[in-house]
């Protein structure tokens, strides 16, 4: 502040003798206002709890409420429910409302597809409706139909909300709606035409969160609400352009919006890697928003990604541009700091170096008189100054499998130091690869060879030349070394042969209500030879059910399969089967495959030879699938042969797919070839 006024003080005195000088010569016909640079006050601690931001609540969960039966396309009355999620002990009667539209294509899916995220607002505060729709086997062959019965249900659970807003403790009066795929694009279009149809039913939306939902039906109208779009850079459902056009679409419309970009993932909001920072940017965009400020109050992005170590800026809302009156307060986490900066239109930042990683909050204000002061929050994800990605492959001349890894410079500065990755090797013992690195400049990337297997739990270590601890990453990556066997396997449904190959626990759950691997837990097995990939899964599940066949077999007991065969180098290809077999309620045999190379058929057909048997509690399945059916180049069958590998064993007590157990992702939630596993071939 002193080294301010040394600058200020000599301005004003010329300035002060200039006009002095001038009101002597003529008479003044006009005094500009002189543009002050902004004041600020730096609070260095994060301010505790804060209401719609802070997960600090367990959750209520109230299933199956029924908020309207209408007739669905077979001329039924279908009840259509929502499940509720409530904060627990936070004693607010008018809780903002959050209702979510799963996806699904408009023909699948279920409100228990959002759980998750439904769970996240509402440790947050919010009360979130998670609903279901009309759905239609045939969505697209009279797609405005389709879409309007959606709407009407949408209508209806805002009708609820408003009937029963007093006896639940909801805030009627405000209203966020969202969804992904098919409900974000719902949730989107039914904001946009009922603002004509019905503008009193959508006047109490103050948001919409649309994930992939793709473009608007009509232009964009004058009044709609604020939108965050969130999209994957390669999804292959619903294209990342379209939202890029939709962002487009709506500075053109002057609607307030901001973009979220999840770099390198499909059709896949769940995924590990962004999951949290969805939640996080999500809950800071609905916070901005919830009091209905103007935009120029709002900041263009809320959220950004920072290394530890590095300094960045934000954009500064024209209305915190050169304030007449009053300071910029500026709420920072601990240790963190406001860096040098001369432009009035932005903050710089400094994240400290550290091992603090994740999300965190910066909140700026407009301290004046008045009231409510203007302010928003953003959320910043410090990341690690060194990006790492391994990738194993078999080396034809040593006969062993090795390991490339990848090394990116994030930061702003030139990176000297060491590394020092720890991993399982082959034989299942802790292997350790340490090297130097001198002058990596910022952006830049090398790549090292690990002289084995690097599997299971990988840790990172990263230091600076001085031998401080920058960062320390972990990472997990299942590889199966699968043998080949000397006698073909018979296909029986019966497991005593496979007690020597290679097996694997499906342990990654995701079934609503889990009861323990009583309720359902699967062990797979795997082997091969010249002619077969040999399978086989035993499942104990305490009920079987599966009313479908064909394509719809994942919505029952039933388990599929990613498989693709790696490029030369060890990288993950383009291209892969997605197939599945179940056993159904009338004790027959069915198969499909969903996605295929494209030099095998689209029409769903595979041949594999295939036997399941259900006994007790117990469903084995035991397939052989011909080389054939996976790849056109047979001669690739030999030892060494790196596959990308993935299984789903889907749950279903009976009332629709309560979930699914996986080993390995890119199945379930999203069809994302880079989240399977490694096998290999060997003999």
């Amino acid at each position: 502040m002193k080294r301010l006024l040394i600058y200020v003080l000599p301005i004003l005195v010329i300035v002060l003798g200039a006009w002095l000088f001038v009101s002597r010569q003529a008479p003044i016909s006009k005094v500009s206002p002189v543009q002050a640079a902004p004041i600020y006050t730096t609070v260095n601690n994060e301010p505790g709890n804060v209401n719609y931001l802070s997960p600090v609540y367990d959750v209520y969960i109230k299933r199956g409420i029924v908020y309207a039966t209408k007739k669905n396309e077979t001329e039924a009355e279908e009840p259509l429910k929502f499940d509720l999620y409530e904060p627990e002990g936070d004693n607010n009667k008018m809780r903002p409302v959050f209702i979510f539209i799963h996806g699904g294509g408009f023909k699948e899916g279920t409100r228990t597809d959002a759980e998750q995220f439904s769970k996240e607002l509402a440790k947050r505060g919010y009360a979130v409706l998670s609903m279901d729709y009309r759905l239609k086997s045939d969505p697209f062959a009279d797609f405005t139909h389709t879409v309007f019965d959606a709407f009407e249900d949408i209508s209806d659970v805002i009708g609820w909300i408003n009937n029963n807003a007093t006896a639940y403790g909801l805030d009627a009066a405000h209203l966020a709606i969202g969804g992904d795929s098919a409900g974000g694009q719902l949730a989107m279009n039914f904001a946009n035409e009922y603002l004509d149809l019905n503008p009193a039913s959508v006047k109490p939306i103050f948001a919409i969160i649309d994930i992939y939902g793709g473009l608007l039906m009509n232009s964009a109208h004058e009044n709609l609400p604020p939108v965050l779009i969130i999209h994957g850079t390669i999804d292959k459902l619903i294209p990342y352009q379209q939202s890029l056009q939709l962002n487009d679409l709506l500075e053109k419309s002057g609607i307030y919006h901001t973009l979220f970009t999840l770099d390198g993932v499909g059709h896949d909001y769940k995924n590990a890697k962004y999951f949290d920072e969805i939640v996080e940017n999500t809950s800071h965009f609905l916070w901005n928003i919830m009091s209905r400020p103007k935009t120029e109050w709002l900041p263009e992005r809320v959220g950004i990604e920072a290394v530890a170590g590095d300094a960045f800026d934000i954009q500064l809302p024209e209305g915190f541009r050169n304030p007449v009156n009053g300071q910029i307060k500026v709420n920072l986490p601990n240790e963190w700091s406001l860096g040098k900066n001369e432009d009035t239109q932005s903050l710089r930042v400094q994240v400290p170096v550290g091992l603090n990683r994740g999300n965190h909050s910066i909140f700026v204000s407009l301290d004046q008189s008045q009231q409510p002061e203007p302010r928003f929050a953003m959320n910043v994800k410090v990341v690690d100054p060194v990006k790492e990605s391994f990738d194993s492959y078999w080396d034809a001349t040593d006969h062993k499998i090795k390991t490339h890894l990848q090394i990116t410079n994030a930061s702003k500065s030139e990176f000297n130091g060491s590394l020092q990755v720890t991993y399982e090797t082959e034989q299942s013992n802790q292997g350790t690869f340490s090297i130097r690195v001198d002058q990596l400049e910022p952006g830049k990337s090398k790549t090292f060879t690990i002289p084995e297997l690097a599997k299971g739990k990988r840790t990172l270590k990263g230091f600076n030349a001085s031998g401080t601890l920058l960062q320390i990453t972990e990472d997990s990556s299942p590889a199966l070394l699968v043998h080949k066997i000397q006698k073909r396997i018979t296909i029986d449904g019966n497991l005593d042969e496979w007690q020597d190959q290679v097996s694997f626990e499906v342990n990654g759950v995701a079934i609503n209500d889990w009861k323990g691997k009583e309720d359902a837990s699967a062990v797979g097995y795997l082997s091969w030879d010249a002619n077969y990939l040999y399978v086989a899964v035993d499942v104990t599940d305490d009920v079987h059910s599966q009313p479908a066949d064909s394509s719809m077999i994942w919505n029952g007991d039933s388990i599929q399969l990613g498989i693709g065969f790696a490029n030369a180098d060890g990288s993950v290809p383009l291209e892969y089967h997605e197939m599945g077999v179940a056993l159904n309620d009338n004790g027959n045999l069915t198969n499909w495959r969903w996605i295929a190379p494209k030099s095998f058929s689209t029409d769903g057909s595979v041949n594999i030879h295939e036997a399941v048997k259900r006994q007790g509690q117990k469903t084995i399945y035991e397939l052989a699938i011909p080389w054939s059916e996976l790849t056109p180049d047979t001669a690739l069958i030999t030892q060494g042969t790196k596959l990308k590998f993935s299984m789903v064993v889907n749950d279903n007590d009976g009332s629709g797919r309560k979930g699914w157990l996986e080993y390995n992702s890119g199945i379930a939630t999203a069809k994302d070839i880079n989240e399977f596993g490694d096998l290999y071939l060997m003999d």
